[in-house]
């Protein structure tokens, strides 16, 4: 029960009408700006994720801020007002500017002063010359785009694959290199994810969004591991984040550099021990050596002193601490000197020779998927492999979705849009 409880320090995903927005809850009194509305969310910690918050408006017109209210339900702004009657036709409305009766400083004063946004919306149809002369279609898309103005109500929902996509996807797609949901479930699919096996991806530029969607394929219960390699110091891991995971399971996650781990791998230069020469650290020996020719000899009269604190000296020497990422890639070694049960790579750039490197890792008839934004690397990438004999089952495909308004009298594709989200190239490492 309680991962159904807003708590701080967990990502979460605010709601109005359709517009979604990511917030890392850091402080119970942090605050969100939503448009132009600034929300306070003091009062949604310990609340049930879905539930719905009435916004209040609090202070003065230039520094208005809005509190949450918990409420039960949204209010639809159509079956409040009851519209009754409307026109045949728009033929005779003229939009000359003289149809509303009140200014804009009384709108103002009338969006202070009103409780509602009903309220609101019904007084500008009261006082405006041509609403009731128009269709009912009409009527029905100017009170669309009031409610959507004067909407007064939030969801708060929790973070899953496909509300983080959908954000991420809307704010920049090229932020997740045009990665939609249908071509994240693709992945998914052919990857052939389970919890038991290991998984090998490498991902240059996604902010975490396939890493987050293996993982979350292999379940909180996985026994598996997952190795997450890209190019940089630092792995990108937004969505990662924003997906709450448990640690036991977010710890199944290895992110290390390709290179470090390629190098242990091949070479084996880190390991868990550190060796100690004369007392002196491997880490630090370089180090004394290069230096060894700038130590001055002491005076005769300071050699004892010199050799006691000699002697604390290399007592009190500590060997150092090693960074997180020493030990990520020795983990990491060691799941590939096993081999992986599927291999996916997402990146920017030629994924020929990064895929022709990681295949070796992969265990005999197991799958791989290679997504690319656009196509003419994969076709390369495709003959490449047509000429091996240890490649089998061998497919490029493309995913064209498109999405449509469904109303009565009004279904059509929606206008703006992008219908491609990138390419896959799938298939089959053999002996």
């Amino acid at each position: 029960m309680s991962d159904h409880i807003i708590k701080v320090g967990e990502y979460i995903v605010i709601q109005k009408q359709n517009y979604k927005k990511l917030h890392k809850f850091n402080k119970p009194n942090s605050t969100v700006n939503i448009g132009k509305d600034t929300i306070n969310l003091s009062g949604i910690e310990g609340s049930q994720y879905f539930s719905i918050f009435k916004m209040i408006a609090t202070g003065t017109k230039r520094n208005k801020e809005y509190h949450l209210e918990l409420s039960k339900e949204t209010a639809n702004l159509i079956e409040e007002i009851g519209l009754k009657t409307s026109g045949t036709d728009n033929r005779n409305i003229y939009d000359d500017g003289r149809s509303q009766k009140l200014s804009a400083n009384e709108i103002s004063e009338l969006k202070s002063d009103s409780t509602s946004a009903s309220e609101i919306v019904e007084t500008l149809i009261t006082n405006s010359n041509t609403f009731h002369n128009k269709t009912e279609f009409s009527q029905a898309k100017y009170l669309k785009k009031k409610e959507k103005k004067y909407f007064e109500y939030i969801q708060i929902l929790k973070p899953n694959l496909r509300n983080i996509t959908e954000i991420l996807y809307k704010l920049d797609p090229s932020k997740v290199q045009g990665v939609r949901i249908d071509t994240l479930s693709q992945i998914i699919a052919f990857s052939n994810i389970s919890s038991e096996g290991n998984h090998l991806l490498y991902d240059s530029g996604s902010n975490g969004l396939i890493a987050a969607a293996l993982l979350s394929a292999m379940g909180p219960q996985c026994n598996g591991k997952l190795v997450h390699m890209h190019p940089g110091n630092m792995s990108q891991k937004q969505a990662l984040l924003a997906m709450n995971f448990s640690p036991d399971q977010y710890n199944k996650c290895i992110s290390v550099n390709v290179y470090s781990a390629l190098r242990q791998v091949h070479q084996g230069c880190d390991t868990n021990t550190s060796e100690t020469v004369g007392g002196i650290t491997n880490l630090k020996r370089k180090r004394e050596e290069n230096i060894e020719h700038e130590i001055k000899k002491p005076k005769l009269e300071d050699s004892t002193l010199v050799t006691e604190s000699n002697e604390t000296n290399e007592a009190s020497e500590i060997a150092p601490k090693k960074p997180k990422w020493h030990f990520d890639n020795i983990a990491a070694s060691e799941v590939l000197s096993k081999k992986v049960d599927s291999l996916v790579v997402t990146c920017k750039e030629d994924p020929q020779n990064i895929f022709l490197e990681l295949m070796t890792f992969v265990k005999p008839g197991r799958p791989f998927v290679i997504y690319y934004s656009v196509a003419e690397p994969l076709q390369n990438l495709y003959m490449t492999l047509k000429s091996l004999s240890n490649v089998a089952a061998l497919k490029l495909t493309n995913n064209w979705m498109r999405n449509y308004q469904i109303l009565p009298e009004r279904t059509h594709p929606e206008v703006m849009m992008n219908g491609s989200s990138g390419f896959l190239l799938t298939g089959y490492i053999l002996k």
